[in-house]
């Protein structure tokens, strides 16, 4: 759009309809109430049997999660209940926050009509909007750290004299909620410091203004120290996590030094990265907006802009390759937001420049009709209806245990035997009713304790509750030898199953079966 076009188009109203129009996707999804899945089942009984304190200590079930967010939680559960839509209160309020704050951080850096692009995206984009709604960290994340990078744009622009208490009072609250705020942190402090070293001030004022940026430093030193030791270091001791992150291969397979083999772990992650959590209709094509707009805005706004807004996308992609954080799916969302910003460069190039081999006017129409369109269509196809956008993020996602675990608790009569499989222990568990026993397979044909034929004896009705997204071929053992004793049937629900036996025999009842312990892979205290 012309310069005088874009004075003229009021930024405020339409940004302000563009806010209402995320947040309503937001909170519809919110009311919309969907039962507790897997890792927010994990992350639910952490916070229901821990108080305040206890959750500084590592979660249970292989749960990780930023103090800070934690108490959060633990404040909504304590106020309102267990209920999902009380414990999704605080991601979503942190899902809301994100929209003014890139509507502002839009005004402040980009043109209008580039601002209010990266708005709607963000606005509507459709795993921003389903992690909102997850008793999970993300969103968290995700606001965090596109208002770490704001702050250090503007920190950096500013002339104030409490900039950097502001920077830094920033990093250290964000260290308590969000675990990638502090490398984010990190790296965009030492982005300030180079900005200084290369100011063409005077030698003894940058030494001065280095100081001053360095003196609040040490409280967020602190907190960082202190959330590792507690929070962090555990959970990368954590072998059952490792062993689960490389079982889905998001590390490079061979050494960095091995170029061929480097470039295709970066081809197969940006592919993921654009299903989940971009969710982009054209990937190839968004690469060409980020590389265009990080040229513009580098003339724009100078290569410290630039940096700023690609840390937190360079984080993840370093640390991925080093095999330290798996920068894939929802891990990733956290760079939506900065990524988008930057991107939204490339409507509004500076005059007199040509991108792509149009003029300034026909770049513009050119990537909003072929880019934006599109994919605002695609995102709001997937908002718009939350099984879908929870389809996308996963399948384990679209579990929903209560209607199974309900049912249940209706055809349960006296006398009856309730047991469960051992992955179905965290919804079974939450939701009731409780369980008698939990079974799985002999192993080599034999028990390391009891079997299940001693519970099963002299019983004539039995039930199994089984959560049907893992461990299906198990499941399905499990029922033939039970179904050996009586009378099998089954009835599945979205991600569970009920399995009803009537035992006829009781010494085939049972056979092969073990009783164990419910899953904790760590004290719960």
């Amino acid at each position: 759009m012309r310069e005088g076009t874009q004075r003229r188009l009021p930024y405020w109203p339409v940004a302000g309809a563009l806010v209402a129009v995320g947040a309503g996707l937001r909170v519809w999804h919110w009311a919309y109430g969907r039962g507790l899945w897997g890792d927010e089942l994990y992350v639910a009984h952490n916070l229901r049997e821990r108080g305040f304190v206890d959750l500084l200590y590592p979660l249970a079930y292989s749960q990780s999660a930023p103090p800070g967010w934690l108490w959060l939680e633990r404040f909504a559960l304590a106020v309102s209940g267990p209920g999902e839509q009380s414990l999704r209160l605080v991601p979503l309020l942190f899902g809301l926050a994100l929209l003014p704050l890139v509507a502002y951080l839009g005004y402040r850096l980009l043109p209008k009509v580039a601002a209010l692009a990266a708005l709607l995206l963000v606005a509507v984009s459709p795993f921003l909007i389903s992690y909102s709604n997850q008793v999970k960290q993300y969103s968290a994340e995700a606001f965090w750290v596109t208002l770490l990078v704001g702050v250090g744009i503007l920190v950096h622009r500013s002339a104030h004299r409490l900039r950097y208490l502001v920077f830094w009072g920033a990093a250290t609250a964000g260290a308590t909620m969000s675990a990638l705020a502090i490398p984010v942190s990190a790296v965009l402090a030492t982005i300030l410091v180079v900005g200084l070293v290369v100011d063409r001030a005077a030698g003894a004022a940058r030494w001065r203004e280095m100081a001053r940026f360095a003196v609040p430093a040490p409280l967020w030193l602190g907190v960082v120290a202190a959330v590792y030791v507690w929070n962090l270091r555990p959970t990368r001791n954590d072998t059952a996590l490792r062993d689960y992150w490389l079982r889905k291969q998001v590390y490079p397979y061979r050494d960095l030094t091995d170029l061929p083999a480097t470039f295709d772990w970066l081809h197969s992650t940006y592919k993921s990265l654009a299903v989940v959590p971009f969710a982009l209709w054209a990937p190839a094509l968004f690469l060409v907006l980020l590389v265009v707009g990080a040229v513009v805005c580098w003339r724009r706004s100078g290569w410290l802009t630039v940096a700023m807004l690609l840390t937190p996308l360079a984080i993840g992609l370093g640390a991925g390759a080093l095999g330290q954080y798996p920068m894939t799916e929802r891990l990733a969302l956290y760079c939506v937001p900065s990524c988008l910003l930057l991107s939204a460069f490339a409507v509004s190039p500076p005059t007199g420049q040509i991108v792509l081999g149009w003029s300034r006017l026909t770049a513009g129409a050119a990537l909003v009709g072929v880019v934006l369109v599109p994919q605002v269509v695609t995102d709001i196809r997937a908002a718009a209806d939350p099984q879908r956008a929870y389809k996308q993020g996963g399948g384990a996602n679209l579990a929903d245990y209560r209607g199974a675990l309900r049912y249940l608790s209706e055809q349960w009569r006296e006398g009856d035997l309730v047991l469960a499989t051992p992955v179905s222990w965290n919804g079974q568990s939450y939701y009731g009713p409780p369980a008698d026993g939990y079974v799985r397979l002999a192993e080599a044909g034999a028990c390391p304790g009891e079997t299940a034929s001693g519970l099963l004896s002299g019983r004539s009705r039995v039930w199994v509750f089984q959560a049907t997204d893992w461990d299906e071929d198990d499941n399905a053992e499990i029922n033939a030898r039970l179904g050996q004793g009586g009378a099998l049937s089954e009835r599945s629900f979205v991600g569970a199953r009920v399995v009803r036996v009537d035992l006829t025999d009781g010494a085939a009842a049972g056979a092969g079966l073990c009783l164990v312990s419910p899953p904790r892979s760590a004290a719960v205290r």
